[in-house]
């Protein structure tokens, strides 16, 4: 029987992988200024998650991923995409674990999430402002304004009001996303797994910005990818979530470890 679990387990893992790698490859678009892409394959990542557990979910998340990098030519960013996507995936499954144990962990989760994203943006924030004051035209440069320093101010105020958008709107729009998925009679998301979701697309877009600095040496160029990953991150979170509920409303629920009630450990 542990032989039959131990099979039935590698080929999910490898079939997951595969899911992700496809979803990532098929739509793929370009993101102008940042050499990267948006897909919808976040979503896999995070129903990887939630049938694989959050070990072998990273598993699958980081080969997936960077084997889409490979084949779409993104050479550059595979290594940083093992690691990010990997890191995404077991951060959303270590959360969706301890929501499950108590309660009280929810509303710790929650919290620690929200400040960490606020925090993010602030530092963000305070990066954009520093460069532009300290070198106005690489600045210019680097957000492909030819150099031209005239309009920067106007350009540095709508980043930040972007940022401050985005650090209030994002937690908000997934919670007004999963109350009206739980008012649906045939869709149930629990709180735990929208709070897991949340922190590792979070993650996500956090690990890029890290990696777009070390790549383009600009940590300027980088603040350009972070409206795209919290879209793709966003879009994932709501398929998985939809996708989820329904197969969990199926024979397709006993494949789940972290299901509408958390059953099992990996």
């Amino acid at each position: 029987m542990k032989r039959s679990l131990n099979v039935e387990n590698l080929i999910l893992t490898g079939l997951l992988t595969a899911l992700i790698a496809v979803t990532t490859i098929v739509i793929a678009i370009p993101v102008p200024f940042t050499n990267g892409y948006v897909h919808p394959g976040d979503s896999m990542i995070f129903m990887a998650v939630l049938i694989l557990g959050r070990r072998r979910g990273a598993l699958a998340a980081g080969l997936g991923s960077a084997l889409a990098d490979v084949f779409l030519g993104y050479f550059m960013w595979a290594p940083f995409t093992l690691v990010i996507k990997a890191c995404m995936a077991f951060c959303t499954g270590f959360i969706i674990e301890k929501c499950a144990e108590r309660r009280r962990n929810l509303v710790i989760a929650c919290a620690f999430v929200t400040v960490l994203w606020f925090v993010f943006n602030a530092a963000v924030g305070g990066i954009v402002l520093y460069a532009a004051n300290a070198d106005a035209p690489g600045f210019a440069v680097a957000l492909g304004t030819g150099g031209d320093t005239a309009s920067l101010s106007a350009v540095v105020g709508a980043i930040e009001t972007r940022l401050m958008a985005a650090a209030l709107l994002i937690p908000a729009a997934l919670l007004l996303i999963a109350a009206v998925l739980r008012k649906k009679e045939n869709i149930s998301v629990p709180l735990g797994h929208i709070i897991g979701m949340t922190g590792g697309g979070l993650f996500m877009v956090f690990g890029y910005y890290i990696a777009g600095s070390l790549i383009y040496g600009n940590f300027m160029a980088a603040v350009l990818s972070i409206p795209a990953n919290i879209a793709q991150f966003a879009g994932g979170f709501l398929i998985a979530s939809l996708l989820s509920a329904a197969l969990q409303k199926t024979s397709a629920k006993r494949y789940f470890i972290y299901g509408a009630r958390l059953h099992g450990s990996d």
